[in-house]
């Protein structure tokens, strides 16, 4: 009986202890889910609701960035302001000194060509001339003299310069950079003119060959021409007759870059200080 009864006992203190930890465990169970759902509360992100702006907010942030980029835009372009004005200042400087040098050269070039006119209408009457002629040295030395080619060079290499990197812009007075585009012109033509007066100097070389004018001093005594064919004579005169309008449409052209060349200065010294340059 004893053993009866312990063993009753003993199963009544499990149950009672299976009991305590059940509802230990319970409540446990329920202080996670409690915590749980705590959690998520703080957690959740609620949905908000995004109201349209007026339209005043939408002109204001235009205004706000149109008048950022605008100011931007004002402070680069004092920065570079100063900077543009000296160079400017610089180019000017340099273009009067081409310009006094091109006059200078000018005025030694275009009485050059007109009488190199002179000496062709001399060698053309020698060689029209029936007969000996009175002064036959003067006749070959002015002979070999038109065979030579001595060409007025022009000075622009502050305009090429400032062309070829984009500062002709820098120049503000327009009449100047019309006078320098005009005078760019006109030197292109006296270019091509050459061009044309170097293919009739070509045509006088056989020529002369032929005449036997080939001395490059002039001879002693009166020396006549060897050769007193008509036809080379004639062809002769006929090619210096074209060479000597050359040189005279050469001196008309190099007469009107002076006047341009003289007028530019003349502004430059007017619209720039250049007292101390």
């Amino acid at each position: 009986m004893k053993g009866w009864f312990a063993a009753a006992s003993d199963r009544v203190l499990r149950r009672k202890l299976n009991l305590a930890a059940y509802r230990r465990a319970a409540v446990s169970s329920t202080l996670i889910t409690l915590f749980s759902l705590k959690i998520m509360e703080v957690h959740h992100h609620p949905q908000l609701e995004h109201k349209p702006k007026p339209w005043k907010e939408y002109l204001l942030e235009y205004i706000m960035i149109f008048l950022a980029v605008m100011t931007g835009f004002f402070a680069e372009s004092y920065r570079e302001h100063p900077s543009e004005r000296a160079k400017e200042h610089e180019y000017v400087v340099s273009i009067k000194k081409d310009l006094i040098i091109e006059s200078k050269n000018l005025a030694f070039w275009i009485p050059s060509i007109l009488e190199r006119v002179q000496k062709f209408d001399t060698l053309i009457s020698y060689l029209e001339t029936a007969g000996a002629v009175a002064n036959g040295s003067n006749m070959y030395l002015l002979a070999r003299i038109s065979t030579r080619n001595t060409i007025f060079v022009p000075g622009d290499n502050t305009i090429m310069e400032m062309k070829s990197s984009g500062n002709l812009r820098l120049i503000r007075d327009r009449d100047i950079i019309n006078n320098l585009m005009e005078m760019e012109k006109q030197v292109q033509q006296y270019r091509n003119l050459l061009d044309v007066e170097g293919k009739e100097d070509m045509m006088t070389y056989p020529l002369m060959g032929s005449l036997s004018i080939s001395l490059i001093t002039a001879p002693s005594g009166n020396p006549q021409l060897i050769s007193h064919d008509a036809e080379k004579i004639n062809s002769l005169v006929f090619y210096l007759h074209q060479r000597k309008s050359s040189f005279l449409g050469e001196a008309r052209m190099l007469t009107g870059i002076k006047r341009l060349v003289d007028q530019t200065t003349k502004q430059i010294d007017h619209n720039y200080d250049l007292s101390e340059d």
